[in-house]
């Protein structure tokens, strides 16, 4: 009899988010030998999308169930709280009403309250979870606003002990990078031992790989959402003062900074020089090959210990890539180790400007070698081939009585 495990996704299909596609792969494999059920939010994301129930009926051979919840997919603090707290109860209802059914919970609600709503109610009927971690929480509320040190140390004084508790009550705690791992460790006071550390991962067959075309005119690209997190203005004011006369930017995204983007390049009377346009999901492989360099900035602190699926997204379309990420982070390790472009510190223009130049003044040959070992070390390295089954295996031995 087949072992019946239960995926909780605070996003999933049709909602273009990297984490919703994960888990939907995740439920996809591990139904080959466990009966799965999903259960998930109305879609939301991203902001100002409007989805039917027509849009959330998937041909898909495991159970979707989507839940009553309130969901909050604009920048609001409170509102995202609010989304959290919502959908974790309405999964601990389910599971109080089903938990005799299931053996596993992978919990990727929403983190803080989300997780440990879930947490807590797992505990209780003795359900072993596994939580994915893809931002640290509570330090990352705080990274880059300039909230008094009063509500910062308030705030924390609540939150954290959320954190820590449904990491060490975890059977596993998924994390995306070495650096996460180390840092969560010792300040959640878990062993390294219960952390699993994997990639996130993307199709990498729908990213084919197209030969490069000289052009004296160089395609930087952004691609991605435009918001609060995004750091796009930063890209354009860096492109801009690189001054350069062979080159063009590129911005290709939709989000609740679009608009102010585009009225900073008016302000510049820079609109032959930086253009922008949208790119639906299936869309993104061919959008990204048409580009010479790719780019992706980060506030500080932003990057240190994540790694952006954006990083993942440019590797695998083999173009070069510039990026204004933290120094010691995973981003700048992979982008730097394996040869696939330019990191430079994060928030630092004049740096940032500089390094537009040099690509713009950056042999041919030289910029599409660049580009080809960051194809080829994604695809050694976080493609689904090589990081899902190392999740799947974790699960299928804890329910299986293998550890």
């Amino acid at each position: 009899m087949k072992k019946k495990i239960l995926i909780i996704s605070g996003v999933f299909p049709p909602e273009p988010v990297t984490t919703a596609y994960m888990n939907h792969d995740l439920a996809m494999t591990l139904h080959d030998k466990h009966d799965v059920t999903v259960l998930r939010p109305f879609p939301s994301r991203p902001e100002g999308t409007r989805y039917t129930q027509r849009d959330i009926k998937m041909d898909v051979p495991y159970k979707c169930i989507t839940l009553e919840s309130y969901t909050c997919p604009s920048s609001s603090l409170i509102g995202r709280f609010r989304e959290s707290i919502s959908f974790g109860l309405a999964c601990r209802r389910y599971i109080k009403e089903h938990h005799k059914e299931y053996e596993y919970i992978y919990n990727a609600s929403w983190q803080l309250f989300g997780y440990y709503i879930v947490a807590k109610t797992a505990v209780q009927y003795d359900l072993p979870y596994m939580i994915p971690i893809q931002d640290i929480y509570p330090e990352t509320l705080f990274t880059g606003k300039r909230y008094p040190k009063i509500v910062e140390v308030f705030a924390s004084a609540f939150l954290k002990p959320m954190d820590c508790y449904y990491q060490r009550h975890a059977h596993k705690v998924r994390t995306i990078t070495d650096e996460m791992r180390d840092y969560l460790s010792e300040t959640r006071h878990v062993p390294k031992e219960q952390y699993l550390v994997v990639n996130n991962w993307q199709e990498n067959d729908q990213f084919t790989y197209i030969e490069p075309k000289h052009s004296d005119i160089i395609t930087f690209a952004y691609v991605g959402s435009v918001n609060n997190h995004s750091n796009t203005d930063f890209v354009i004011e860096s492109f801009l003062k690189a001054g350069l006369d062979n080159a063009r930017l590129i911005v290709y995204g939709k989000g609740n900074k679009r608009e102010d983007c585009i009225e900073l390049v008016k302000r510049y009377h820079a609109e032959d020089r930086v253009l922008f346009d949208s790119v639906a999901r299936d869309e993104v492989p061919r959008v990204q090959s048409d580009a010479d360099v790719l780019v992706l900035a980060l506030p500080k602190e932003n990057a240190r210990f994540s790694l952006p699926s954006k990083i993942t997204s440019y590797m695998l379309s083999g173009r070069p890539i510039l990026a204004s990420v933290d120094e010691i982070s995973a981003s700048t390790r992979y982008i730097t180790g394996s040869k696939a472009g330019i990191a430079v510190p994060p928030d630092d223009g004049d740096k940032m400007a500089e390094a537009f130049s040099l690509f713009a003044r950056m042999d041919f040959t030289e910029r599409t070698a660049m580009g080809k070992n960051g194809r080829k070390f994604a695809l050694e390295d976080l493609t689904k081939e090589a990081n899902l089954s190392i999740v799947v295996k974790e699960i299928t031995n804890r329910i299986e009585g293998k550890i």
